[in-house]
């Protein structure tokens, strides 16, 4: 027996082989369809698509044939692809190349009739064969020789348009990954962007509160002075007044000017407040009162205010600025939170690691929806609502930049109660306890 040699370009062939990916792979019906024609065609038993690498031949097509696959040097088809040409063989048994072959001495389908066309790529490369098969003596014309040979270019297209087809699959296969990465990346640019505006909108706000402290720092001083002046002569007039309508009237401008004065001391407060914008030890019973101050200037006559301070509550490291406007904003809510008179009562707590403020209301209170809600960027349900807008989610954010954490809880008809946790050390570990619901509500 003569085994099949190697082509001069054997390392090229096996290279665009392997490129190909098509060895081993399952059966597929282009390629079953051609050795089936073939089988019909030229009425042999057995037709195959053949493919040659280094150790065996490998059956990508077999019609009449059970095995997949035999070893290189007993086979048929590497002699076709050594010589590069079709192999035709009436009978191999009168063939000395075959003698000793267990192909062809097999009992049961020996192999006895073979013609193989070689199937090329890229001109020269021969990958293998398509073959029919036989188990007795025939001939195969000139005319069956040159359909053999076509039906072997078909196979030829088949396996350059499957190489195709694999490529644009793992293309598109690359550009879907591509596409969910670009997802990504524009899921995590819009949590930018919006957080980009929650910050700008607390940025705008306290530019505008720093603007307007140095504006009404001066205008404040300006109108004590005037108020002053203005009371001194009240009381001198007061004396001098010559009936009980006189006095009356006197009594009224007096009135409405410790009004005015309490107006300014609260404009003054809020331009101390706004002035600083630096982390700084803070006392959060100045914070509280300050933030009084401005309320009932507002709503004077509509909240009753109640607070006492904690003597030696430890102080935390904050920027005094934003978080008397949290706590404002907080309180504004409060004080809105029913058309009625409302009552607004702070506490001041001190925790293991935090100290908290917390605001409780007797106003209407908010359903489950709206707590669940209600420190969303953005949302709000509007003043007819009596409950938080914008101004919560802004306190919610100043406080979580303070590595604290802010917790509403509310019943319809019963009220409501925020609490602000500020952590008093290790701010990364308090926030992630905070966050995870160690700040009680109750």
């Amino acid at each position: 027996m003569q085994q099949p040699g190697t082509p001069a370009n054997e390392a090229q062939r096996l290279a665009h082989l392997t490129a190909l990916k098509v060895l081993d792979t399952s059966p597929e019906e282009r390629f079953d369809n051609i050795t089936k024609l073939a089988a019909e065609m030229f009425s042999v038993p057995v037709a195959l698509i053949s493919l040659v690498d280094d150790k065996r031949q490998w059956f990508k097509s077999s019609c009449g044939l059970d095995i997949k696959e035999t070893s290189r040097e007993i086979s048929f088809c590497g002699h076709v692809v050594e010589q590069g040409d079709m192999m035709v063989i009436q009978d191999t048994t009168k063939d000395p190349r075959f003698t000793g072959n267990p192909l062809t001495e097999t009992t049961e389908q020996p192999v006895i009739f073979y013609a193989g066309a070689p199937i090329k790529a890229q001109g020269d490369l021969v990958l293998g064969t398509l073959c029919l098969i036989d188990h007795s003596p025939r001939e195969l014309s000139d005319s069956q020789q040159q359909q053999l040979g076509r039906l072997a270019r078909i196979v030829e297209d088949e396996l350059e348009l499957r190489q195709l087809v694999v490529r644009a699959k793992n293309a598109e296969k690359r550009l879907a990954q591509k596409q969910q990465h670009l997802e990504q990346r524009n899921h995590k640019l819009m949590q930018l962007i919006e957080r980009f505006k929650t910050t700008r909108s607390r940025l705008i706000s306290a530019e505008k509160l720093a603007t307007l402290g140095l504006l009404a720092a001066g205008v404040g001083k300006e109108a004590g002075k005037a108020i002053n002046i203005s009371r001194k002569h009240l009381l001198e007039a007061h004396k001098l007044a010559g009936n009980e309508k006189c006095a009356g009237l006197i009594s009224q401008s007096m009135s409405c000017q410790d009004d005015l004065r309490r107006m300014v001391d609260a404009l003054s407060d809020t331009t101390e407040t706004a002035g600083n914008n630096e982390l700084a030890e803070t006392d959060l019973n100045d914070t509280v009162r300050h933030c009084r101050n401005v309320l009932l200037s507002r709503f004077d006559n509509k909240v009753r205010f109640v607070f006492e301070p904690v003597a030696d509550l430890p102080k935390v490291r904050v920027v005094e600025s934003q978080i008397f406007m949290a706590l404002l904003n907080v309180l504004v809510n409060a004080a809105e939170s029913s058309a009625g008179k409302v009552s607004v009562k702070v506490a001041l707590l001190t925790k293991d690691d935090h100290v908290q403020i917390r605001v409780q209301d007797n106003g209407d209170g908010m359903s489950d929806e709206t707590v669940q809600r209600a420190t969303e960027a953005f949302y709000s349900e509007g003043k007819d609502s009596l409950h938080f807008g914008l101004g919560l989610s802004i306190a919610t954010g100043i406080v979580r930049d303070h590595s604290g954490a802010l917790k509403v809880r509310s019943e319809q008809g019963k009220g409501t109660l925020v609490v602000i946790a500020l952590p008093l050390a290790q701010p990364a570990q308090t926030t992630t306890e905070l966050e995870q619901g160690q700040v009680g509500a109750d």
